[in-house]
């Protein structure tokens, strides 16, 4: 499996709604991850989910969405010399051990907001007018904000983001902070209109939930282990890139902390760990390094071979 996706055939992506599908039938089999009744759309309210069928096609094809989005960042890019479409099934197996995976909520939309947000932040560049670009992207970051609230507290962080790639300018910064809050507006007038109130918990408590912590702990070690083999492969990788390249991984360094910071948060509060399924979107660029350095190479394909046994072992334990 590693060996297809790391190779420069685009046909292989036909198998994510495979591998997508296989899980969501496992699920069903089992109700390893319960089904959700109601779904937490932020600003846009919970909605009462009377068709569990459409929640998870739902949430399938935002899956997909999101892995071919991660795939044609990867590649347009050039974060490795040649095609890759590991991202797209990293992305897919991470993600699975989450209940976003399995029926659609505001979390799972806004990691495809984010997505269409990094392509637009990725697009920037030093020497050109980048006015188009900051504004799609933060516009999109707002519209991520409007379904998951707690995104709007990291708005600094996400303009950091840009000053990555581009010189501080005061009018895209304000441009930028414009376009934040458009969607945020809108959808704040919804909420006022509908007389909704903010639910900042991802989850109501679900069946098992220890269960789905013990999955967490020993995913972490497996994520942890592969995060450190691709750091060395992303060191050697930046030593011949671009600088270009090199700006555009800090800014995937800046998600992997917002994405820790929210899973930290979420678990100190309320105990979940559903706001670490953030990790999957950086993690996804980054352990793809891994698996293409001569040295840990093998080492990476098994651990990651463990972490798909693991995906599929836990829906019968």
């Amino acid at each position: 499996m590693v060996k297809l996706f790391l190779g420069n055939r685009a046909g292989v992506l036909l198998l994510i709604p495979i591998l997508i599908y296989g899980y969501f039938l496992l699920n069903q089999q089992t109700n390893y991850y319960t089904y959700k009744t109601i779904s937490n759309f932020g600003f846009w309210g919970e909605s009462l989910i009377l068709l569990p069928n459409i929640a998870a096609i739902s949430s399938a094809i935002l899956i997909c969405f999101n892995a071919f989005g991660i795939s044609w960042i990867y590649n347009t890019n050039e974060f490795f010399e040649r095609n890759s479409y590991m991202s797209s099934l990293l992305y897919v197996v991470l993600l699975s051990f989450y209940h976003s995976f399995y029926s659609i909520d505001g979390l799972l939309i806004a990691h495809s907001c984010i997505i269409v947000m990094l392509f637009q932040f990725f697009k920037l560049n030093q020497n050109k007018d980048g006015r188009r670009n900051v504004f799609n992207g933060l516009f999109f970051a707002g519209i991520a904000a409007t379904f998951h609230p707690p995104m709007i507290v990291v708005f600094p962080f996400i303009l950091i983001m840009v000053w990555n790639v581009r010189p501080f300018v005061f009018r895209e910064a304000l441009l930028g902070l414009v376009a934040f809050i458009i969607p945020l507006i809108y959808a704040g007038t919804y909420l006022w209109y509908s007389g909704n109130v903010l639910e900042f918990k991802v989850l109501e408590q679900t069946t098992n939930y220890t269960n789905k912590q013990t999955d967490f702990l020993v995913t972490a070690v497996l994520f942890t282990l592969l995060f450190l083999l691709s750091i060395v492969s992303i060191r050697g990788r930046m030593q011949t890139s671009s600088i270009r390249l090199k700006k555009l991984v800090r800014i995937l360094y800046w998600l992997l902390f917002i994405g820790l910071l929210f899973g930290v948060v979420d678990f100190l509060i309320y105990k979940q760990i559903e706001r670490f399924s953030f990790l999957m979107l950086p993690l996804s660029f980054f352990l793809a390094f891994s698996f293409i350095h001569k040295t840990f190479g093998m080492m990476a394909s098994i651990l990651f071979y463990l972490t798909f046994a693991y995906s599929i072992i836990k829906f019968f334990i």
